[in-house]
């Protein structure tokens, strides 16, 4: 008797929770804490009164799922003034090291880099290479110095001679 009716509670959800996507579904034993659970005092519920309970959580609420944003890869995007600035994909625009020239001049674009922190105070920043394991020191340029590469100026036009 006691399965039949185990098996009747649980036909009877499964047509109560039908209109639901699984994944969306609140079933407190996956979303609580056996802590919390005891906590709150769902442990002291019948079975059927847990059922009860997940019924009416799912009929009134709608379980809140946490999305991972998809984190695009940090890249370099341009190499400015022979690897004396960095853009990376951020728009971000970082100084490099003058002693680190050498490696960052040769940085052609695009590809993954990794920013960690460094302990020289001038240059608190590391920006590798993720393909090569090419680091450079860097810091990020001061906000009036962010600008990509010069572009050449535009001369005024040539006045024509009067007659």
């Amino acid at each position: 008797m006691k399965h039949s009716l185990f098996f009747l509670s649980l036909a009877s959800a499964s047509l109560t929770f039908s209109h639901l996507q699984a994944d969306k579904l609140i079933v407190l034993d996956t979303v609580m804490s056996e802590e919390e659970q005891k906590k709150t005092g769902i442990t002291k519920l019948s079975f059927q009164e847990k059922l009860a309970l997940e019924d009416w959580l799912n009929k009134t609420f709608v379980l809140k799922v946490q999305e991972e944003k998809p984190q695009t890869p940090l890249s370099l995007s341009i190499n400015i003034d022979n690897g004396k600035k960095l853009l990376l994909s951020d728009n971000s625009v970082w100084e490099i090291a003058p002693d680190d020239l050498k490696t960052s001049a040769i940085w052609i674009t695009p590809f993954p880099v990794k920013i960690t922190p460094s302990n020289n105070p001038n240059y608190p920043f590391i920006i590798t290479n993720t393909n090569s394991g090419m680091s450079v020191k860097a810091r990020k340029a001061p906000p009036e110095n962010q600008t990509g590469p010069s572009q050449p100026k535009t001369p005024p036009p040539a006045s024509s001679p009067s007659h």
